[in-house]
């Protein structure tokens, strides 16, 4: 068998099973059995693919024909230009909060001092660690309500080397915890309860606790709101990500006696999805 023709092959058995993007599906996997680049695969198509590359590319084929997310087969996710571990533990991180670790990097830019930072429901750990990265000097708490997912962000803190610069605290509001710091960035959970179950099943394979923000999907986000204020030095900032029209709702609901600088920032297809506000 050729690249070439198993990827025809795969990428018509993922479209008639549904799969969105069925070809970068499948060039991905193939390029993960056989241990190449993906790129290599779309420039040689005659390359021959071993039996054990076979193998475990029709295993990993099945498990995506079954809905689990690309990123859970591979192991790993890249964000931005790091590359970590992700499983079921966590949710896969999605090119919005890239942007969202962007806007976090753009805001400690204009600091001064010892920077400092939280990463508050931290899943994997992607968006913290990416800016420990980023800011050599940067202190970070990595905080978390589930400890799978806090042990998941550790593991990749410990392989990119930057486990010595990180807190990692298990809570699930930010009352029990210490310090203030120059900056809170969050992803909280943000899909309303009742839209859950007709969701797609990739969607539906990660953790419920990273999706599910309640009723109208803001609690999570309402609770930072309301507790952030006391855990931020002066000047300090939280950066929200969130779906929808939620961001405007939210905004408006900050007191301006509390928060400055209030707005919204739109993600790169246009959607007002990230809340920025100063203290």
């Amino acid at each position: 068998m050729t690249a070439g023709k198993t990827l025809a092959e795969a990428a018509a058995r993922l479209t008639a099973a549904g799969v969105d993007e069925a070809e970068l599906n499948a060039q991905w996997l193939l390029a993960d059995a056989m241990g190449v680049p993906r790129l290599n695969l779309l420039a040689a198509p005659g390359l021959p693919v071993g039996a054990a590359a076979l193998r475990k590319f029709k295993k990993g084929l099945a498990l995506k024909e079954q809905g689990l997310p690309l990123a859970y087969i591979l192991g790993w996710q890249d964000f931005r230009d790091i590359r970590i571990k992700v499983d079921k533990r966590v949710l896969v991180p999605r090119p919005e909060t890239e942007e969202l670790a962007g806007l976090a990097a753009a805001f400690l830019r204009t600091r001064k001092g010892v920077l400092s930072a939280m990463d508050y429901g931290s899943g994997s750990g992607a968006i913290g660690l990416w800016l420990a990265k980023e800011f050599p000097a940067l202190l970070l708490k990595s905080v978390e309500k589930s400890a799978r997912a806090l042990a998941c962000a550790a593991e990749n803190a410990a392989a990119l080397g930057l486990a010595d610069r990180v807190e990692f605290i298990r809570a699930s509001t930010l009352e029990a915890i210490g310090g203030v710091v120059d900056l809170i960035v969050s992803n909280p959970p943000y899909i309303p309860t009742g839209v859950i179950p007709g969701l797609a099943p990739e969607v539906l394979s990660e953790p419920r606790m990273s999706l599910d923000g309640g009723g109208d999907g803001l609690d999570v986000a309402r609770m930072l709101v309301r507790l952030a204020p006391s855990k931020l030095k002066k000047g300090g900032a939280l950066l929200l990500e969130l779906g929808g029209s939620q961001a405007k709702k939210l905004l408006a609901a900050m007191p301006d006696t509390v928060w400055k600088a209030k707005r919204t920032h739109k993600d790169l297809n246009g959607v007002e999805r990230f809340i920025f506000a100063k203290v």
